[in-house]
């Protein structure tokens, strides 16, 4: 029996290769919905007996490849759901570290330390490690295997490099992250690198290099690459200016570490972050500069010339380089495409067969994906694939621009510049809804600044970068001539990215795109860029692009009242922020910071902003700081400068902390009134729900003792929201003498939901307030790493006697809880369907 085939089935046979990776990619993105807390062992096993059977019945049919397309859907299920998974293996660091603890551990340095002027950064393959919490019959290291994040304060001993083996004293933890909807997925980044263990050592001298007779041939060489990717980061360091080397880095190898916030800034605000990651052009640069010597070295041979087709040998020849490049750039998802992509082209050239891109990146991508599975879920995977798909499409209509006939030098140069921006615009319009989610900010001159700045960078200073690599052993002087050189343009690239981003409005802030919204984009694209001869198609493209903006936008517009009220809990680490939407659609954010330390870390950027993104918040009418604590406003300045609030309020107090000072001078600075609750009335009403302020800074308490007596912890603003129902309370930080103030004034403390004041520490909660709001849900907003302190332990035992639902965002993560004013329901971020219930 003989079969026909139609149009689409032919397409697909000829092309097999795209359909596979897409289903394959849907089967990988439904691996995170379907499998969570299951085995995929099952869905291997009938993967595997599913393709047999299939492959059997249809041994001899010409569609039995196109009927094994949803198997691909399984094994992407499959292979994807298994990596996302925690490691099985009981000597897995994983499996031996279970909560934080301090542990002497023995391992091997497997990645460039990275040093940024206060920290050295780098990862570990564990060999054994000892706790020192274990019991003395347990004594004794102990095997284990996997990989660590390290974190040392300071820089390494002299003469460490990767592949030294170290002995050292370390606290060590679970990868854990800010569990807050719209927040960086900081655990399953690492997942991808095979880490789910970090941790850190305090002091440069609680390490100890030493020799691992047993070590074998095969470890130095798998850390080979990153000794010379070391080597190369510590010759740029010496011969260059501490920016300029920082950027060459990056170009060279993939390090960011030690640019600057400020010049970080000015290429985001430009549109050209993406010139300081090593990318697909990097790789096809280096390939062409590498081809073109071979090519031209072969051809002065006679003998080669006519036993060999040139151009095919040139490409093989190329290969290992590629290769020992994309080892020293760190291998990571970006580079690992590049050089997929580079060596299906040059195979392309050898087995002298023409592909389409399309083709070309499908592959690339599939190949990716079975070897790194979770690769899939990364910024670096999504942006690059995006980019050069967009680029992939528009690319028939550039090489027409090219290829008209052009009678002088000018127009030609006019087309080539006229094709770099289409190439730089497609870019943009294929990443633009991937860098929206992920990063809630796009450059509006992106296309434009990349027109000057990357021939700057990617055709002036890396390829003299490029060259003085191998020089750097054979003649350090030359490869420092060419560096400098090559400074020239990163300084005239600097120069240039720093008055882009000055351009008023070069770069927008925006909500989070949601997929339905992000799949509709890529319809419009699809649909104005095809070839389809539709009379209604650019119009239709038209007409859903005014809906979605309109659709996107709708925050912007007057709210339309609900008879909702949702309060969010946010898992900020060790401090508080609690976002709160009224019914008629106010909103208010109840402070917003954390104790971080750490300079590069910023709770409202990190946090606090993209849950608001999330939830579709583009300005907020209410900010309220209960007290001038950094654990409750640090992260708010940068709330006040893309959120925009309509009013600060305060209780009424100074401080002598600058950063403090420095917020309101922020708030006066972008027009926002600063209002002190302690001399006006804090109540807001909002279609049936209300807002109070119940002490204000402290003075209406009903109590002798004098305002100025209290502590800033007890003059934190106390509110009371009530809808319908049920009321919830929010006290700030208020200890035991403030509670017994409010207790003693009379006011109305009864609520449902309680944040609990001071964190749940041991000097607030007392028995008589408790008993006075008697709380169904205490929400305690801590960090994970004070145990028994936040919250207390004897608070905990306590409460949940008392039969008190108390939930930890540290545990639970972001805790929000809806009311309609006659029922209440609770989720949390951790497990969103299991969490949440109705309470009557």
């Amino acid at each position: 029996m003989r079969f026909s085939f139609s149009p689409a089935k032919e397409y697909l046979h000829l092309n097999i290769i795209v359909p596979v990776a897409v289903c394959y990619i849907l089967g990988a993105s439904a691996a995170g919905l379907l499998l969570p807390g299951h085995s995929p062992l099952g869905y291997i096993t009938g993967l595997a007996v599913a393709l047999a059977a299939v492959l059997f019945v249809f041994r001899n049919h010409r569609d039995a490849l196109l009927y094994t397309l949803p198997l691909f859907f399984l094994l992407g299920l499959a292979h994807t759901g298994r990596a996302l998974h925690p490691p099985g293996n009981p000597d897995h660091i994983y499996n031996l570290i279970t909560e934080k603890s301090t542990v002497t551990l023995t391992g091997t340095v497997a990645s460039m330390p990275e040093f940024d002027g206060q920290t050295t950064r780098m990862e570990m393959e564990v060999d054994s490690l000892l706790p020192h919490q274990q019991k003395p019959e347990n004594s004794g290291m102990m095997p284990a295997t996997g990989r660590v994040r390290i974190s040392v304060e300071g820089r390494l001993p002299d003469g460490v490099s990767p592949g030294d083996h170290l002995l050292a004293v370390a606290s060590l933890y679970r990868t854990a992250g800010y569990q807050t909807p719209g927040v960086f997925n900081y655990p399953l980044y690492l997942a991808n690198r095979s880490i789910y263990v970090t941790g850190k050592i305090n002091s440069p001298a609680a390490i100890i290099p030493y020799i691992d007779l047993s070590g074998s041939r095969y470890q130095n060489i798998i850390f080979y690459p990153e000794r010379i990717r070391y080597a190369v980061n510590n010759f740029l360091e010496a011969s260059l200016a501490p920016e300029t080397a920082a950027l060459y880095k990056a170009l060279l190898i993939g390090s960011r570490t030690g640019i600057s916030e400020a010049t970080l800034e000015s290429f985001k605000a430009s549109g050209c972050m993406h010139l300081l990651a090593i990318s697909g052009l990097h790789m096809g640069l280096l390939g062409m500069f590498i081809l073109l010597i071979f090519t031209w070295i072969m051809k002065r041979s006679t003998y080669l010339l006519n036993h060999i087709h040139v151009p095919a040998a040139a490409a093989l020849l190329s290969l290992p380089f590629l290769f020992s490049y994309a080892f020293i750039a760190g291998m990571n998802t970006p580079v690992l495409r590049a050089l997929i992509m580079s060596i299906f082209f040059l195979f392309g050239v050898i087995l002298r067969r023409q592909r389409s891109i399309i083709h070309i990146v499908a592959a690339a991508a599939l190949l990716l994906l079975l070897i790194k599975p979770l690769a899939l879920f990364t910024v670096s995977f999504q942006l690059s694939f995006s980019s050069v798909l967009a680029i992939a499409l528009l690319y028939p209509r550039i090489l027409v621009l090219l290829e008209r006939k052009k009678s002088t030098a000018r127009s030609k140069v006019s087309a080539y510049v006229a094709a770099a921006f289409c190439v730089s615009l497609a870019a943009t319009l294929g990443s633009l809804p991937i860098m929206l989610f992920h990063f809630n900010r796009f450059s509006l001159i992106g296309p434009f600044m990349n027109l000057l700045i990357e021939p700057l960078l990617c055709l002036w200073a890396l390829p003299l970068g490029l060259a003085s690599l191998p020089l750097a052993l054979l003649s350090p002087e030359a490869a420092v001539f060419l560096l400098k050189t090559g400074s020239q343009g990163i300084g005239a690239a600097l120069a240039a990215a720093d008055l882009g981003s000055r351009i008023p409005f070069a770069s927008l802030w925006s909500i989070t795109p949601s997929p339905a919204e992000i799949v509709l984009y890529y319809g419009i694209l699809l649909l104005w860029f095809s070839n389809a001869s539709l009379p209604w198609r650019k119009s239709a493209a038209l007409t859903f692009s005014v809906l979605l903006a309109l659709y996107f936008t709708r925050g912007l517009w007057p709210a339309y009242p609900g008879n909702i009220t949702e309060i969010s809990f946010l898992d900020i680490g060790q401090g508080s922020s609690t976002f709160i939407r009224m019914p008629g659609g106010r909103t208010v954010l109840l402070d917003g910071g954390n104790n971080s330390t750490s300079p590069s870390f910023d709770a409202g950027e990190s946090v606090i902003a993209p849950f608001l993104w999330k939830k579709k918040v583009w300005r907020l009418d209410d900010l309220v700081i209960s007290h001038p604590h950094s654990d409750h406003y640090s992260g708010l300045p940068f709330i006040i400068r893309r959120f925009q609030p309509k009013r600060l309020w305060i209780n009424g107090r100074e401080t002598e902390s600058w950063p403090y000072r420095d917020l309101l001078e922020t708030a006066s600075l972008y027009g926002i009134p600063v209002i002190a609750a302690g001399r006006t009335e804090l109540e807001f009403s909002d279609n049936g729900a209300v807002l109070t302020g119940l002490n204000n800074d402290g003075s209406n308490a009903g109590s002798m003792k004098k305002e100025t007596d209290l502590s800033v912890n007890d003059r934190s603003l106390v509110l009371s929201l009530r809808h319908g129902e049920y009321s919830f309370l929010f006290p700030g930080d208020i200890s035991t003498v403030m509670e017994g103030m409010l207790v003693d004034s009379g006011a109305d403390l009864q609520a449902e939901v309680l944040l609990a004041p001071h964190h749940g520490s041991g000097g607030s909660g007392s028995k008589r307030f408790i008993a006075a709001v008697d709380p169904e849900i205490i929400v305690v907003s801590a960090g994970r790493n004070n145990p028994g302190l936040y919250p207390s332990t004897k608070h905990l035992q306590n409460w949940q006697a008392q039969g008190r639902s108390v939930m930890e965002t540290s545990r639970a993560g972001t805790i929000t809880v809806t009311t309609d004013g006659s029922r209440l329901q609770v989720t949390t971020y951790a497990r969103p369907a299991a969490a949440g219930r109705d309470i009557p």
